[in-house]
């Protein structure tokens, strides 16, 4: 069961590096773009505005990994064994394997993530 907690522990820092990344991106952007000095925009709206770019690019992600796995099992490039069924190979050939991946991570139930 540590093991299961550790995986998914691990899948959401995974996700939360991402919206970081994307954040940091667009502030970056957003910096080359406007005028940022002290007398044009508050630090607290730049906060907030990192905040809310983190936070709906978690939750973006985490959608666009649930999307790649149904789309996964709808095309049949999941292999499911056993009863209940259990996960235990994404095709390589499929175009969303990282966020199919990613959401097999995101919910150990499913079973155990091979690189195979």
């Amino acid at each position: 069961m540590k093991s299961a907690l550790k995986a998914k522990l691990k899948a959401q820092l995974t996700v939360a590096l991402i919206a970081g990344a994307i954040a940091q991106v667009s502030a970056l952007l957003l910096s080359a773009t406007v005028d940022l000095s002290a007398d044009a925009v508050s630090p607290t709206a730049l906060n907030l505005y990192g905040a809310a770019t983190v936070l709906l690019t978690y939750r973006c992600v985490i959608l666009d990994a649930r999307r790649a796995f149904r789309a996964a099992v709808k095309k049949r490039y999941v292999i499911v064994e056993g009863t209940p069924p259990r996960i235990s190979w994404i095709r390589p050939i499929f175009p969303g394997r990282w966020l199919a991946r990613l959401h097999v991570r995101l919910h150990p139930e499913l079973g155990e993530d091979k690189e195979t």
